[in-house]
């Protein structure tokens, strides 16, 4: 009985991938959740509560300037907090040039909620700093690449250019 009780509170309390509640967002609708990822672009407050997005998708762990390689695309979720919970001692969000504060959020999924305007997110009641912040360095442009870019910026602009002299004609 007990082998059974711990596997559903491991069950329970599983932190379950964004990819998961958008693969079948009907099922987990109401639901409590946990995820865990980075906080990235910007945060906004409103009245007593947080909005930001969380993602979850491989660059949270490693971001791509400290990959050697992409390794897929991005996915997050929008997330609201009570104002209690936010700190901006975890540090700004995540951009570039800087990995935001990683964090596990519990709280209900919401799909589609009615009651804001129908929005997909995580109405969240806990959050729990994993990583503060930090600075990612980041490598600068090979000067291979940066000659190209000028290079072809140059020709496209004398192409512009000569498609936009006036054409003369020859009276006969």
């Amino acid at each position: 009985m007990t082998t059974v009780l711990g596997l559903v509170l491991t069950i329970a309390l599983a932190i379950v991938p964004v990819s998961e509640l958008d693969a079948d967002p009907e099922t987990w609708n109401g639901e409590d959740v946990t995820v865990s990822g980075e906080i990235i672009g910007d945060y906004s407050t409103r009245d007593d509560v947080v909005w930001f997005q969380l993602n979850d998708d491989p660059y949270a762990a490693i971001p791509l300037a400290e990959r050697s390689e992409p390794v897929g695309t991005n996915t997050g979720i929008g997330v609201r907090i009570p104002r209690s919970e936010w700190s901006e001692e975890w540090g700004g969000p995540g951009g570039y040039g800087r990995r935001g504060p990683i964090v596990e959020v519990t709280g209900t999924f919401l799909h589609n909620s009615p009651d804001d305007q129908g929005e997909t997110f995580i109405a969240g009641s806990e959050v729990r700093l994993i990583e503060r912040a930090r600075p990612i360095e980041t490598r600068p442009a090979s000067p291979l690449a940066a000659t190209t870019g000028v290079v072809l910026g140059a020709i496209g602009l004398v192409l512009y250019r000569l498609g936009r002299r006036p054409r003369y004609r020859r009276d006969r």
